[in-house]
């Protein structure tokens, strides 16, 4: 497993990625628009980022706009990311996050490729679970 900072921003998340290799160096891995998936949004949200990749030296940040409706609060607003190799592992970490805490979104598939779900703890840390599916 490898472990990612995952930052939601409310808007402008654009140009907090500009921001960031401005100070930081590095290189924004690609930008996924609202507008570019198959889920429906707003005309005014359509160019929010959806997810995005920043690089820099050995570190990695995934940086998006949040969903429309979910309120983003600075200092609430940073996920912590596991990335993870195998679904039997994602299922059995995630159901024992889960435990005592708020499954925002259940593991399942998604149109990107991966399976993927969300959930807060009973601390309060926001978790984010993703593993790539072979094709």
């Amino acid at each position: 497993m490898k472990l990612i900072p995952y930052i939601m921003y409310a808007g402008n998340a654009e140009d907090a990625l500009n921001f960031y290799k401005d100070i930081l160096g590095g290189e924004i891995k690609g930008i996924q628009r609202y507008g570019e998936t198959p889920m429906p949004s707003a005309d005014n949200y359509k160019d929010k980022i959806m997810h995005s990749t920043f690089e820099f030296d050995d570190n990695v940040i995934m940086v998006s706009d949040s969903m429309p409706g979910n309120e983003t609060t600075k200092g609430s607003n940073v996920h912590l990311s596991l990335d993870v190799k195998d679904t039997a592992k994602m299922d059995e970490v995630f159901n024992k996050l889960a435990d005592g805490g708020k499954v925002s979104m259940p593991l399942q598939d998604t149109f990107w490729g991966a399976r993927f779900g969300m959930l807060t703890d009973k601390f309060g840390i926001n978790w984010m679970f993703n593993c790539e599916l072979n094709k």
